[in-house]
């Protein structure tokens, strides 16, 4: 008997460590040995640690005796494609959900947002970040904020990659989170197109620096953006809003040591402030595959910074390395700047310098497709079955 008994024991330590800490915890809270019916379903239905169950059911956020409302609650997050893991925080976070009605209050809302968009890992991380949201109103809160969102960012798709970059949007409003600082760059004379850029893509930075906007917006201006109104306003700005003096030190840094002086650098960042936005690492690389691999002059980058903020993986090599194998080859009839070369769309890239020299060289598929970025994994063997 006592074997067996061990092996029941050795056989489930996490559980008996749970039940023993939730045991002690309640006793050692209430004077009682046996816990709650609240606090034993919050540990063993909602994977709570008995600590917070029990912090959960002593400030009363929670009371109830049987399992049939928090039952379904939980079921409407395993259906709608929630882990264990994502109800636990959702729970331990919101857990006056699991007294809340699954027809009237979660599934509404649930379903309003997956139809506007938001589905699968989408939805459950924003509840998961966010489970305040499913208190709000649908007909008052939601549906008006994305509806305000959707206008102005002219569909449903970007008012959704709006919010999944900051949530904060639907959670608190549109009008306390981004009529603030739209008005601000308005009254500033930002563009509207680099103004719609930055709800949709940087919101979050615009909301976490709204009361200093003011003051960054002059800063811009000072270092040579002095048209508000004009396209790269909007980058710079954003350089300007991220970096601290030390930051920018390093990067002047990086570019010095392929030989640019500090004016060199600002130059190039008025041209092209994504120049400015990139970390000292993918400064380092990009300019170090220019000079050393394709025997390029830093000064060639200089005139030409748009080349640098180009991604290195999905861009710069793979169709260097294709130019390049073409060139040894004798295969390139015509001289191409590499400014035409890196800027073309894939297809044209494919199209002129690939497909087209497959009788001459049909390694360049392999070459290309090595070293392109695995989403144009589908584009590439289509052309090279098309082409056999």
């Amino acid at each position: 008997m006592f074997s067996s008994l061990s092996k029941t024991l050795l056989r489930r330590p996490l559980f008996l460590n749970a039940a023993l800490r939730l045991s002690s915890a309640a006793a050692a809270a209430a004077g009682s040995s046996r816990p709650s019916f609240a606090v034993s379903y919050l540990v063993n239905s909602c994977g709570l640690s008995p600590e917070l169950a029990l912090s959960i059911s002593n400030s009363n956020r929670v009371a109830f005796e049987t399992s049939a409302r928090p039952d379904a609650v939980i079921d409407v997050f395993k259906n709608h494609g929630f882990s264990q893991s994502q109800i636990s925080n959702i729970i331990g976070r919101g857990p006056r959900l699991l007294m809340a009605s699954p027809e009237k209050t979660l599934l509404p809302k649930l379903k309003y947002l997956r139809s506007v968009g938001f589905s699968g890992s989408d939805l459950a991380n924003l509840i998961t970040g966010f489970p305040y949201l499913l208190t709000r109103s649908l007909e008052k809160h939601l549906i008006p904020n994305f509806g305000r969102l959707r206008d102005f960012l002219r569909s449903d798709k970007n008012a959704v990659a709006a919010i999944r970059r900051s949530p904060r949007i639907l959670v608190k409003g549109f009008e306390t989170t981004v009529d603030p600082f739209v008005k601000v760059l308005r009254d500033n004379g930002v563009r509207e197109s680099s103004i719609v850029w930055l709800v949709q893509c940087h919101s979050r930075r615009m909301i976490n620096w709204y009361d200093q906007l003011e003051e960054i917006m002059e800063k811009t201006k000072r270092m040579g953006f002095d048209d508000p109104s004009a396209a790269n306003f909007a980058v710079a700005m954003l350089a300007v809003m991220g970096m601290s003096k030390s930051v920018w030190e390093r990067k002047f840094n990086a570019y010095g040591r392929w030989g640019w002086s500090r004016d060199d650098a600002m130059s190039a960042f008025v041209n092209c402030p994504r120049c400015m936005t990139m970390s000292e690492e993918k400064i380092t690389a990009v300019m170090g595959f220019f000079v050393n691999e394709m025997g390029l002059e830093a000064s060639y980058l200089m005139q030409h910074p748009r080349l640098i903020p180009l991604s290195l993986e999905k861009r710069i090599r793979p169709r260097c390395l294709v130019f390049k194998h073409l060139l040894s080859n004798g295969l390139m009839k015509k001289k191409v700047a590499f400014t035409t070369l890196l800027s073309m769309s894939d297809e044209h890239f494919l199209a002129k310098f690939v497909t087209s020299h497959i009788g001459e060289a049909p390694e360049l598929l392999d070459i290309y497709q090595e070293k392109k970025h695995m989403e144009m994994g589908t584009l590439v063997p289509e052309i090279a079955h098309s082409a056999k």
